[in-house]
């Protein structure tokens, strides 16, 4: 059969077409074959699961941790691969993922199947979509933040520690209505200085009290750096309408507070504890 004119400059069009087609699809492949090699040069773990969550991709990290090829690896699913707990944790977090079509971050534990090895790593998912925007699966990146979390845990766990022995280095007792005790042990530096002045302040305000306590029969020494302090608190007590007590005064602390020339001001003093509490309780009972 003839073709005419017509015919043949459509083939021509057709044959043009097929061959731009054909030369986009092999940019797109050593385009894809780039990336992909690209993913095999980074430390983290990197793959790709289908709505099932059977791996469809996986980097040389990943695929090394697991101790499988990428043919070996293709088509499982973590329960193939993780303990039990662990799968199932990974498959909560997906279905929550593909139910919500929002990407997430979180450290979590994690089992290295290759070693045995128990790590925290942190991990990355979101959904893949398809030209139509909708969701085909999940790609994800996740790596190794062990050290970086024991130490994250470490310092919490120094910073509770170091908070507990500021409560316990100034401790603010109530021992009746509207009258508070903080005895002070050892030795006042700035830093406990003002841990002693937030924490009356805070405790006078937060229980309305009226007289506060300052009791430093166990303080070894005083000079002028710590009587500065306790006029500073005091002061900033009576700011909030209570009055401090300043009690345990030994003789040569009295001694240095004349030498040194501390005007104690507003401050009533007490030679022990237990006057200090008998005042204290006289000016909230009256005779």
């Amino acid at each position: 059969m003839m073709k005419g004119p017509d015919d043949r400059e459509e083939l021509s069009r057709l044959r043009q077409r097929v061959a731009e087609l054909e030369l986009a699809e092999k940019a797109w492949r050593e385009r894809e074959i780039a990336h992909l090699a690209l993913l095999d040069l980074v430390p983290q773990s990197i793959f790709r699961s289908d709505l099932d969550g059977r791996c469809v991709f996986a980097n040389r990290a990943l695929l090394e941790s697991v101790g499988m090829t990428l043919d070996q690896l293709r088509g499982k699913t973590p329960f193939d691969i993780y303990p039990r707990e662990l799968a199932e944790k990974y498959r909560q977090d997906d279905a929550q993922l593909l139910k919500t079509g929002q990407a997430f971050e979180t450290i979590e534990e994690h089992r290295v199947p290759a070693t045995g090895e128990t790590i925290y790593v942190k991990a990355i998912k979101a959904p893949v979509r398809d030209l139509r925007g909708e969701i085909v699966g999940i790609h994800g990146i996740f790596w190794d933040v062990t050290s970086e979390h024991v130490a994250r845990q470490l310092s919490d766990e120094r910073e509770a520690h170091a908070a507990a022995v500021r409560e316990l280095s100034t401790p603010l007792i109530p021992i009746a209505d509207k009258v508070v005790v903080m005895p002070l042990i050892g030795t006042i530096d700035s830093t406990r200085a003002n841990q002693v002045l937030e924490t009356l302040l805070d405790g006078v305000v937060a229980r309305q009290a009226s007289v506060a306590i300052l009791d430093i029969t166990g303080v070894r020494d005083v000079d002028s750096s710590v009587a500065d302090s306790l006029v500073r608190a005091a002061r900033a007590v009576g700011l909030v309408g209570a009055k401090v007590v300043l009690t345990g005064i030994k003789p040569s602390v009295a001694q240095t507070l004349v030498d040194l020339g501390i005007d104690l001001g507003s401050i009533v003093t007490s030679g022990t504890l237990q006057s200090g509490i008998r005042y204290a309780l006289q000016q909230m009972h009256p005779a």
